[in-house]
């Protein structure tokens, strides 16, 4: 019965919670989530999108909030952006200077939240459905210090410690009991981590100068512990960028990245080992020199890079938001994934830390004539927020400043541009496995299902730890009922999320088989003339390509077609490639030309010989020359070095062949050598040899030890013991 209720009792908790959920969230059973692999997927969560309208593509104002985003997709959500002030502390991103472009103008610390209810989405994204009260009586002033407020009963004001406010005017925001619940309770319900993210395009001006100056630095992270206490799972930052190079509104510093470490490191000892740290990174290589990967790695649990952003209204030519591969004609060759990739192997990151940056979203550029990948584009100055006055390409037109920016979310690319008659073209750039659209001198790179496909594959295939997502909103397709919290909060029973729907497939699908390794047809070692070395693979149907310089060989390296000619020292390293795989793995061989000629190998000996035996016996290999590795089959194959090694005796207990052989570094197979081992199992009556019986032909027998046959009928009698007359017995062993 205890049983029972206790079933029953996990059975009411399931569909309050479930009662909660955004209808996605509910509906996502059967599709592929993130309890279905082992992979990261990160999405950046913003405070400021909730305010778009129907002027977006949108049902309503508030459809881009937390209660329409499907859980199950996701690991971890960075609730965006923090800000850094002059002096180090930290404020709600609504409390971002307009001005802040300004070489003149410094950011002034404010408050963590924004907590006018009226003016900032902070309370409702996080907490959930808030109501303004007006009143401290008795049973609000109850509920208020149940949430963490300080108030007094007939007060006037209110404060927060861990939102950072103090003597706040009314109304108090309280969450609403039983109302929409907040990102934290969404979070922890379906097992996500929310974190708060820190900094962000604009908001980076002091990173440089906080993170150098002691004092400014225990301010900053001081505030990150009260995030903690707020009830933010981690810290992410997003200083945009750490080193000597242009941000938005400043120039960092040599020094970054060391003070960059320091930072990270005094947070993490703030805030303890069971917080998450995450930091964002730059794609573009130059601005990760100088960091020291192992000492991040120290502190930092993910390395987000941002591998999007790589062409836009800056660049002088239409080229691809996010390049998974570099392509022809390309203004900067390196800025892709695969080549960011690459980088970091070679520098040893962990690349279980590692997570490649997807964006929903596209960039429109307005080119000089007809639309075209690599084509010119025609600059303009503007004035944007937060930016300022700015030469840009952008494409307004289409994607309105005021609204995108230039930057279409995906879903409204998808009802505007690639809904049909929209005289849009679409195209599919094979070399960077992206596709983009054109319509007369309008160009726009995005990211569709087939390309994040794509590119969660790479990250499977490559072993990284997984994504980040910019942002979770720009995938949302609104369906079916709309059901209102208050006057802010709404929700919808059907929300489809294409792309992130898509990851998460791949993500846990079934990876395809991997190409066995290349084997090479000499073995490694030292030899004194030109040898001739084949690759082979026993995985069918696949292409081998290999490098004789010690890289590591990829799809561009040399296809191999005949055996290799090696007449000096040098390295050759293969790999293995089918259709619909990613790289094997790499085999490496080394062949020294010149060094002495290895130690001649003697040929394998059986012991004991090969012959007929009764019973089951113990056979052992062994060879005169040091050093030799012997190999043997059982099965009468010939032996190769992939054959079972030997180790110790064989206990040979049927009839079978036995072949060995013996090969020192250098050398290939020794001369083959064979033995028969022979078990006769005709006869089963196999016993001593008595005296004073009658034997028949064929009859067997043991004496002190060995086995005997009968070849000519007889009655024994003392002194015809079987070694003794051979005329009428047969030695079988």
């Amino acid at each position: 019965m205890k049983k029972l209720q206790k079933v029953l009792a996990s059975l009411l908790t399931l569909v309050l919670a479930l009662s909660l959920l955004p209808a996605e969230t509910v509906s996502a059973a059967g599709k592929s989530g993130t309890k279905d692999h082992n992979k990261q997927v990160i999405g950046y969560i913003t405070q400021w999108d909730a305010w778009k309208t129907n002027t977006a593509g949108l049902p309503a104002q508030g459809a881009l909030t937390q209660l329409n985003i499907d859980y199950s997709q996701y690991t971890i959500l960075n609730y965006s952006f923090f800000g850094v002030a002059n002096d180090g502390s930290l404020h709600s991103g609504d409390f971002r200077d307009k001005n802040i472009y300004k070489p003149e103008v410094q950011q002034k610390p404010a408050a963590l939240l924004y907590t006018d209810i009226y003016s900032s989405w902070d309370l409702f994204i996080l907490f959930g459905e808030i109501e303004g009260e007006y009143t401290l009586n008795a049973d609000v002033v109850k509920r208020a210090k149940a949430q963490g407020f300080d108030v007094k009963e007939n007060g006037s004001t209110w404060s927060n410690a861990s939102w950072g406010v103090t003597n706040q005017q009314l109304p108090i925001p309280l969450k609403k009991e039983g109302g929409a619940p907040g990102i934290f309770d969404l979070a922890k319900q379906n097992g996500v981590k929310v974190n708060a993210s820190i900094g962000g395009w604009s908001m980076c001006k002091h990173f440089s100068d906080v993170a150098s100056n002691p004092a400014k630095r225990a301010v900053f992270v001081k505030d990150c512990v009260r995030l903690i206490q707020m009830g933010f799972d981690g810290i992410d930052l997003d200083w945009e960028y750490p080193g000597p190079f242009d941000g938005m509104n400043f120039t960092g510093k040599q020094a970054d990245y060391d003070n960059f470490i320091t930072l990270v490191k005094e947070i993490r000892s703030a805030i303890g080992d069971d917080k998450l740290i995450t930091s964002c990174f730059s794609a573009d290589t130059r601005k990760l020199d100088g960091f020291n990967w192992t000492e991040v790695g120290k502190y930092v649990d993910y390395f987000n890079f941002m591998t999007y952003d790589f062409n836009g209204g800056w660049s002088a030519t239409a080229g691809h938001n996010s390049p998974l591969y570099g392509y022809t004609g390309a203004e900067a060759p390196n800025f892709n994934w695969d080549y960011l990739n690459q980088y970091l192997v070679e520098k040893n990151v962990d690349l279980n830390k590692v997570n490649m940056g997807m964006a929903f979203y596209g960039r429109g550029v307005i080119t000089d004539g007809n639309a075209a990948l690599n084509a010119k584009t025609v600059q303009r100055q503007e004035f944007v927020q937060p930016d300022g006055n700015v030469t840009t390409s952008a494409d307004y037109t289409n994607w309105p400043k005021d609204v995108f920016d230039g930057t279409p979310y995906y879903y409204y690319i998808k009802k505007v541009a690639l809904a049909p008659n929209s005289g849009w073209t679409k195209h599919w750039d094979d070399e960077a496995k992206v596709p983009y659209l054109t319509k007369g001198n309008f160009f726009l790179s995005y990211d569709d299902e087939e390309s994040v496909g794509y590119k969660a594959q790479y990250i499977k295939d490559n072993n990284l730890g997984g994504v980040i997502v910019w942002t979770v909103y720009e995938d949302l397709e609104f369906g079916g009922t709309q059901t209102d919290y208050g006057t802010k909060l709404k929700k919808w029973s059907d929300v489809k999320s294409s792309l992130i729907n898509k990851v998460n497939e791949v993500f846990a699908a079934s990876s395809l088989p991997t190409a066995a390794a290349p084997a090479f047809s000499v073995k490694a070692g030292n030899y004194t003339e030109p040898i001739s070395v084949s690759i082979t693979s026993t995985t069918p149907d696949v292409k081998i390509y290999y490098t004789i310089d010690g890289t590591a060989p990829t799809v561009a390296s040399q296809l191999y077609s005949e055996p290799i000619q090696i007449d000096k020292a040098t390295t050759v390293k293969a790999i293995a490639v089918k259709d619909g795989m990613n790289t094997s793995s790499v085999v490496t061989a080394v062949y020294t030309i010149g060094e002495a000629p290895p130690e001649a190998v003697a040929d394998p000996v059986f012991a004991p010989a090969g012959g007929t035996y009764t019973a089951v016996t113990d056979v052992t290999i062994t060879c005169a020359t040091t050093g030799a590795s012997i190999y043997y089959t059982m099965d009468g194959t010939e032996p190769t070095v992939d054959s079972t090694l030997y180790t110790g005796a064989i206990a040979v207990d049927s009839s079978m062949t036995i072949k060995a052989m013996a090969a020192a570094d250098g050398m290939t197979a020794s001369q083959i050598v064979s033995a028969q081992y022979t078990i006769d199992t005709s006869s089963t009556d196999i016993t001593a040899w008595q005296a004073n019986t009658a034997y028949v032909q064929g009859s067997k027998v043991t004496y002190n030890g060995h086995t005997y046959e009968c070849v000519q009928p007889h009655t024994s009698l003392t002194g015809w013991e079987p070694s003794n007359v051979p005329a009428l017995w047969k030695s079988l062993d």
